[in-house]
Formats: C-alpha cells, sequence, structure tokens
C-alpha cells in the first residue's frame, strides 16, 4: 500500500491522490515513469519527484519515521504492510499498588510472534529496552489511555508511530469496544478469559496483591488475549482498508478493481 501513497507528498491531499489514480498514476514508479501524465503543475510535480526519491531510500533504509513524519496521522495504518517486522501490540492494565495510588499493573507486548507480560513488582522495569525495538505501537484506544500512562506512571518516552485500532476501525464502520468488535469479526477467547472486563483485570490485580497467586495467571492470560487479538483485528483491517482505497481508486478511473502490490 505505501508505494500507492502519495500523501505524505507537501501539498498533496487525499483529493490529489485520487486524481493521480484517475489518471492512471497508481504507483511511485508510475509517477516517476511518466510525470506529465500526473496533471501535477511543474512546482509539485518537483516536489514530488523529490520526495519519492527520498522515499525510495527510506523504505530501503527501513525508516518509518520518514514517512510517520509526512503522513497524515489518520493515514499511519498504510505503514503497516511494509514495516510489520517492527511492530509490537501493546496493551495496559491498572489497579491499586503498594503505596494506594491507582497505576499500571500489567503491560503485555506482542511482536507478532512472542507475546511477553511486563508485571509490577517483576520485570516492569525491563519494559523500556523491550519497546525500543520497535518503531510501530499498535493499540486499541491507547493514543489517549495506554501511552500516555505508560509515560506519565513509568517514565518511558513514547516516540514510536502509532496504529489506534479503536480509532481506524472506527473510519471502517466497527464501533464499541474491543471484546465487542472481536465478536463481529468472529474472534472468539478462550473459556478461561472469555466474558472479562478491565474491572475484572482490577479485581484480579488485586486478589493477587492478597497472595492468590491464580489471580494473576488470570490478568495474564486476560491481557494476553486483549494484546494478541489486536494483530488480528490490524492485519484484516488492513486488508479491508486496503481493498477499499483501490477499489475505490479504480472506480474512479473508470475500469475493474486489480490486485495490486
Amino acid at each position: 500500500m505505501l508505494r500507492h501513497t502519495f500523501q505524505h507528498i507537501p501539498g498533496l491531499g487525499e483529493g490529489r491522490e485520487r486524481a493521480l489514480w484517475r489518471r492512471g498514476i497508481w504507483t511511485w514508479d508510475d509517477l516517476r515513469a511518466n510525470p506529465r501524465r500526473s496533471g501535477l503543475a511543474p512546482a509539485l510535480l518537483a516536489d514530488a519527484e523529490a520526495i519519492l526519491q527520498l522515499s525510495e531510500e527510506a523504505l530501503g533504509r527501513g525508516n518509518l519515521y520518514f514517512f510517520s513524519q509526512l503522513l497524515p496521522a489518520r493515514e499511519h495504518w498504510r505503514l503497516y504492510g511494509d514495516f510489520r517486522e517492527t511492530t509490537a501490540y501493546l496493551d495496559v492494565e491498572t489497579g491499586t499498588l503498594a503505596n494506594g495510588r491507582q497505576g499500571i499493573t500489567v503491560v503485555g507486548v506482542f511482536d507478532g510472534q512472542q507475546f511477553l507480560s511486563f508485571i509490577r513488582g517483576h520485570n516492569l522495569h525491563m519494559l523500556e529496552a523491550h519497546l525500543r525495538r520497535f518503531d510501530l505501537l499498535v493499540t486499541f484506544n491507547g493514543k489517549t489511555f495506554d501511552l500516555p500512562l505508560i509515560e506519565r506512571d513509568l517514565g518511558i518516552p513514547i516516540y514510536q508511530s502509532q496504529i489506534d485500532l479503536r480509532v481506524f476501525l472506527q473510519r471502517l464502520g466497527y464501533h464499541g469496544g474491543l471484546k465487542r468488535i472481536e465478536r463481529e469479526w468472529g474472534i472468539i477467547r478462550e473459556d478461561g478469559v472469555a466474558g472479562l472486563t478491565g474491572f475484572d483485570a482490577v479485581q484480579l490485580w488485586e486478589r493477587y496483591r492478597r497472595g492468590d497467586a491464580t489471580a494473576l495467571e488470570r490478568l495474564l492470560a486476560y491481557n494476553r488475549a486483549d494484546v494478541v487479538n489486536l494483530e488480528v483485528l490490524l492485519r484484516q483491517g488492513y486488508a479491508l482498508a486496503r481493498a477499499r482505497v483501490l477499489a475505490t481508486g479504480h472506480a474512479e478511473a473508470g475500469h475493474p478493481a486489480q490486485q495490486e502490490g
């Protein structure tokens, strides 16, 4: 999807991107091969060609930040296809801490293959070093809750690019909380954690603080489901969003949709 993207070029928004598609300019290569066909004004065309050269270099180096700084935040989902290897899925649980205040109890992180739990009083201090391995963080409502809380409660700066699935899936027509959307997409949780909520997570942590080790095991299983299911939702949401965007472009160009890389 990223090679179909022109919105990271200053002065080229969604409307002009679609105009390029209508003219048969589907990819960066298309524009460079036939710049006159783009219909862009000479100054904008010169800027576009320069940015696309930098884009090729950035993509070759795996520099996600080049694109995330230029793309509108609502279009950051387009990064996923080319940067899956440096993407992590994250979810935070909270509860009452030893000093009586509310704070982070567990942070779950999944890289698409391995899930790790970072637990208050055990290994939470190792979270920052682990997060530095990733350039793209995926959450559900994390832009307003999880990530600011990590910065405030743990003092860990979050510089990574972000995809908030709550916002992304709303744009695709899916509303409500994580569990509701999971059900709509046919994602079934295991019996041990099915039906648990964030309030249950707080209670499980309290039981663990009072000596119930099984409560921590169940809390970690609940958190794991929250995190691992984010990968499923993003993978399917990305495929749906990509298909819709390209189908719209093909329709406006006046010919049937095709499979595009």
